[in-house]
């Protein structure tokens, strides 16, 4: 225990139990306090918003406040104080349900003495301390994750702009094209990289934004982007980064496929996303155009493409299947598992 006094608030409205705990905490040796006694939860709250306490102790039932509601309450307005239920109630139930609001002790009058709840008070303030110590650590484990994505982020689009430059000295359009699929490989990385770092959650991802950013920055790149409609029905999941770069990788190879091969000579058309879990919660990622339709006699898990084998490594890396629907143009269905672990395979 601390050398310096203990401030305590005692939200308490019986005189004889407000005694004895005043009695109970005076006859434990080298326990130092200051104890100021309330009796209504009004009143208690007016001190906790002007007075500096340590620790508060507190009745449930009281004349303006009854049951756990009476400590919810108090923990509303003071959550980084240690809150110590004192109670007439025996009932393991209660105090079950109050320690999971965040009381960090329930003592039955009854039963308690002064030991007791001169070892509860301490114990309280040391979980307290450490529960702040520990909540401080990870606040700072979240700002450094933060950044971390948000370096990794600029490299890629540094990684990107120097793609760009030496796309500069060719002239030959195939090798500027591999240049530009390069870039946009990349930058499909780093959107979900500076997702992260903006995201409250710094494992997990709504995909379905991350679908809509990607699709806008995809269709400029078309010759006539004015003649391509973009459909998108698309719902919110949380993806982890396992899952997320793979399947944004997937998505834009699809979807530059279809800009690429779809719609030859500046023709107009439709391309359609839809991400949804269906009824066995796979995650479903649906791409489709209404354009001239995948070759027939082209297997497009054989095809030397590099942006097919691409996206077949990736499923298979997602631990998910792919099918493809030639009934009206080209619709890629690709299913797989949110992966909660190591994802399979490489690239």
């Amino acid at each position: 225990m601390k050398n310096e006094p203990i401030n305590i608030l005692l939200i308490e409205d019986s005189p004889l139990d407000a005694g004895l705990i005043m009695e109970m905490l005076h006859k434990v040796k080298k326990f130092s306090f200051n104890l100021k006694q309330v009796n209504q939860l009004s009143t208690g709250m007016a001190c906790l918003a002007e007075e500096g306490f340590d620790l508060v102790l507190l009745d449930l039932l009281l004349p303006d406040s009854l049951g756990l509601d009476t400590f919810d309450k108090v923990f509303a307005q003071a959550p980084d104080l240690p809150i110590i239920i004192l109670s007439i109630v025996e009932d393991e139930r209660l105090s079950m349900k109050a320690v999971e609001n965040g009381a960090q002790d329930y003592l039955f009058k009854g039963e308690m003495d002064g030991n007791l709840l001169v070892r509860s008070i301490g114990y309280a303030m040391m979980r307290k301390k450490a529960q702040k110590e520990l909540e401080e650590a990870l606040h700072e484990k979240e700002i450094l994750l933060k950044e971390i994505h948000h370096r990794v982020k600029n490299n890629l689009q540094v990684v990107c702009s120097l793609l760009y430059l030496q796309e500069s000295y060719f002239e030959d359009e195939k090798y500027k094209n591999f240049f530009e699929d390069t870039q946009s490989r990349i930058k499909s990385m780093a959107l979900v990289h500076d997702k992260l770092s903006h995201s409250k959650s710094l494992s997990h991802l709504n995909f379905a934004e991350y679908i809509k950013d990607t699709a806008a920055a995809l269709l400029p790149s078309y010759k006539a982007p004015d003649k391509i409609k973009l459909s998108m029905d698309v719902k919110d999941i949380e993806l982890s980064i396992e899952s997320a770069v793979p399947c944004g990788l997937i998505l834009n190879e699809l979807i530059s496929n279809s800009l690429k091969h779809a719609f030859p000579g500046g023709e107009g058309g439709e391309i359609r996303l839809k991400f949804y879990r269906d009824a066995g919660q796979q995650i479903i990622l649906l791409v489709s155009d209404n354009g001239v339709g995948f070759p027939k006699d082209l297997d497009f898990r054989k095809t030397i493409s590099l942006g097919m084998k691409i996206v077949n490594l990736l499923v298979n890396q997602l631990s998910g299947t792919i099918a493809l629907d030639r009934a009206e143009g080209t619709t890629f269905k690709i299913s797989f598992p949110e992966l909660l672990f190591q994802p399979k395979g490489t690239i």
